[in-house]
Order: structure tokens, then C-alpha cells, then sequence
């Protein structure tokens, strides 16, 4: 099953979200406004992950 990770681009302050594996403690997502790529762990909160820039481009 999936679960919704939700986080904040560090470029452009938009809030995006992905779908992640249940078990899933990191992953790669790029912003809907900017483009900019992004890390993202699992917060402590459930469905808010801490993001961190990776650059401009796509996500793998």
C-alpha cells in the first residue's frame, strides 16, 4: 500500500505530495511550481517529510 508524503519545496515555498511505499524512509521528488528536485526523510509528524534541494532537473 502507499502512503501520501507531503513537503515544502526549500526554493519556492509550495507544498507538494507524492505517493511512497508505506515502508518508505526516503525518496526523491521534484517541485509542481519550480522544478526544483528534492531529498525527502520521514518526519516524525505522519504525513509531513523534511525536504532537502538536490537542483534543478528531474527527479529519479
Amino acid at each position: 500500500m502507499a502512503t501520501t508524503a507531503e513537503w515544502i519545496c526549500t526554493r519556492c515555498g509550495s507544498t507538494n505530495r507524492t505517493l511512497v511505499p508505506d515502508t518508505a524512509t526516503r525518496a526523491t521528488d521534484e517541485c509542481v511550481t519550480c522544478h526544483t528536485r528534492h531529498a525527502l526523510e520521514r518526519d516524525a509528524r505522519p504525513v509531513r517529510w523534511r525536504a532537502r534541494p538536490l537542483g534543478k532537473g528531474k527527479a529519479a
